[in-house]
């Protein structure tokens, strides 16, 4: 039964064509995986100038490995990638195609075959593995039911199948009719999906996770073909679990509108070093977090109402001008609404629509009736209008990106299912997105409001500590967002990879087992932001 390789390299970066895998890049790694069960292979690329000549010289250099038909688009949409497979399956007359993106270093010879057999021993349509990390193994479609699917993305499906392609394309389309497709799933015996390791070197945090997963398994003499191994030995190493952050949270203002109950404002404890960030300050932050990261979410809202800053507009503009061929950073900004303007709104979206910049904003409300807002809040009921209001002005100019937030407390217990009933409808302000928040006591500095318990049985290593980097308004960065077990240092004096490489002493510490008092009080550590 003829098997036919279909990599997509659609959305290569340089770093996929980097030689840190021994002599090897990401790119090439993947290419020698594929040769093992196909002599033709199929890859589908973008027209891209910096990326294509490195692609053309490696196709021209192993034309006498392998057969590598190069497909190019302007654009690839799921519904034109999954086309492009049955399309292929059929000129080469093959059963199945084995699907992959193409710069996923560690994909796995025998996952893969293990997956191979059970497809056709089950006579599947759809076959893939779970509870591995991404990038071990690939995913198995057989032929009629590709060009089902591909049907499926141009009609019943079409919403799904006129979005970008992704690393989940085949199932986001399969699982509107999921019950239409014969599917086996090939289980691990151990679940790595809390760890969320993604093996692929598209982003520098996912690359250099590649990197140092392959320098520490060489280190210890694991056996990088060993799945389960390379798996145990990346949750073990911090290099891995944590590479560079991928969410910022800066203090511009230190002030609020508000004084929520659930702020440390509330008991006097806000952490402010200054009332303002300064700009200047904030420029050259930008910058260290640009060269670091590459790709970074960076949220103005850490302990303020980030609009009460004299120079918004002004840092909202120094972060959507960061972005260019080589970085990307999106804005998050958490606010009160009770400042937003549609001239502020159309100001912020024009400008993020020329940089190409993506900007999500939350509006606390965590209420419904304005009485219980101005409790909680503790302003007037006044407020609560302009809050409402606000979400309809900014979904104006950033549609699906405005999320009304409901911090559940026992507060406000009674009314979550009331707010989440109006906002999920697609009718509401918000056209159905919201954001239901969990109630943090800051180790026990606020009062415990949960209503409910929702950490795991089995505690893992901090989250925060692994992706998150808070920056106070004068460049001090605690070790945590929780303010807990000191600082790190400071951005602007010490560096950003020096206080970096001092959270991740923290981090270690996790990995070990080991908690210091706050740590092992903390209800944070689970939670995930970006």
């Amino acid at each position: 039964m003829k098997h036919l390789v279909i990599l997509y390299g659609g959305d290569l970066t340089s770093h996929a064509f980097d030689t840190v895998f021994g002599s090897q890049s990401a790119f090439e790694r993947v290419f020698d995986w594929a040769t093992l069960f196909s002599d033709t292979i199929i890859l589908l690329t973008k027209k891209d100038s910096r990326i294509a000549p490195s692609i053309a010289d490696f196709c021209a250099a192993q034309a006498q490995r392998a057969h590598i038909e190069c497909i190019e688009k302007d654009f690839w949409t799921k519904a034109d990638f999954i086309a492009q497979i049955a399309s292929s399956l059929s000129s080469h007359n093959a059963a199945h195609a084995i699907v992959s993106y193409a710069d996923t270093p560690f994909l796995n010879k025998k996952l893969t075959e293990d997956l191979l057999d059970m497809h056709t021993r089950y006579s599947a349509e759809y076959t893939f593995a779970d509870g591995f990390p991404y990038g071990l193994a690939p995913e198995i479609i057989e032929a009629g039911s590709a060009s089902i699917l591909s049907e499926l993305a141009k009609t019943a499906q079409k919403a799904e199948g006129e979005k970008p392609v992704s690393r989940d394309t085949l199932f986001s389309v399969m699982r509107g009719d999921i019950n239409s497709f014969e599917i086996e799933t090939l289980i691990a015996d151990e679940d790595y999906r809390l760890l969320r390791f993604e093996f692929e070197s598209s982003t520098k945090i996912n690359f250099l996770a590649c990197k140092n997963l392959w320098e520490e398994a060489r280190a210890q003499n694991v056996e990088i073909s060993d799945a389960y191994a390379l798996s145990n030995c990346a949750a073990k190493t911090p290099s891995v679990c944590q590479t560079v952050p991928a969410f910022y949270n800066i203090q511009i203002s230190a002030k609020y509108n508000h004084t929520y109950c659930y702020s440390l404002a509330s008991v006097g404890k806000n952490p402010a070093p200054k009332e303002f960030m300064a700009l200047s300050d904030f420029k050259k932050i930008l910058e260290r977090i640009t060269e670091f990261s590459e790709n970074a979410v960076i949220s103005l809202s850490a302990f303020g109402e980030p609009l009460l800053h004299p120079e918004f507009f002004d840092f909202v503009r120094e972060i959507l001008s960061a972005n260019d061929e080589n970085h990307t950073i999106s804005l998050l900004i958490e606010t009160d609404g009770v400042l937003v303007t549609e001239e502020l709104s159309a100001k912020i979206a024009s400008l993020a629509s020329s940089r190409h910049a993506e900007v999500n904003w939350i509006v606390s409300l965590d209420a419904v009736e304005k009485s219980l807002y101005a409790k909680i809040h503790n302003c007037s009921e006044d407020d609560f209008e302009k809050a409402l209001s606000s979400v309809q002005i900014l979904e104006q100019s950033f549609p699906h990106h405005v999320y009304p937030q409901f911090m559940r407390m026992k507060t406000n217990e009674a009314q979550l299912e009331s707010f989440y009933r109006f906002w999920n409808e697609k009718t509401s302000p918000s056209q159905g997105e919201l954001i239901i928040q969990k109630y943090n006591s800051v180790c026990g500095i606020l009062p415990d409001l949960k209503p409910a318990d929702l950490s795991p049985v089995n505690r893992l290593p901090c989250w925060h500590l692994r992706r998150d980097m808070t920056i106070l308004s004068d460049g001090t960065v605690p070790l945590c967002f929780q303010l807990a077990n000191g600082n790190a240092g400071n951005i602007l004096s010490d560096g950003i990879e020096s206080v970096w490489l001092t959270v991740r002493k923290m981090l270690h510490s996790h990995l070990n087992q080991k908690y210091t008092d706050n740590c092992s009080i903390c209800d944070e550590s689970y939670t995930f932001t970006f």
